[in-house]
């Protein structure tokens, strides 16, 4: 199953709004999510520290910051008729 990455940090309230637009979007399109905390890893902090939540499909940023479901399933509908899903 595709891998939908939420880069957070605790204490943000944008990561903590993120969240459940990026649960509802990978039920739908069957997507499995994994949350990353960035504060665990410093080349992660680095990379990702002053942007989040950064959202990834498979390595592929999708968004980052104020999250938009619309956006998001925008980008997620071209992922998927490229034969990225079977949703």
């Amino acid at each position: 199953m595709p891998l939908l990455t939420l880069y957070s940090k605790p204490d943000c309230c944008l990561c903590d709004q993120g969240l459940p637009i990026v649960e509802r979007l990978a039920d739908r399109y069957r997507l499995t999510v994994e949350k990353v905390d960035v504060t665990s890893d410093p080349r992660l902090y680095e990379l990702h520290g002053e942007r989040i939540p950064v959202v990834e499909l498979d390595g592929e940023e999708l968004g980052w910051g104020r999250l938009s479901e619309r956006a998001l399933e925008r980008k997620l509908e071209k992922w998927q008729g490229r034969g990225g899903g079977d949703a």
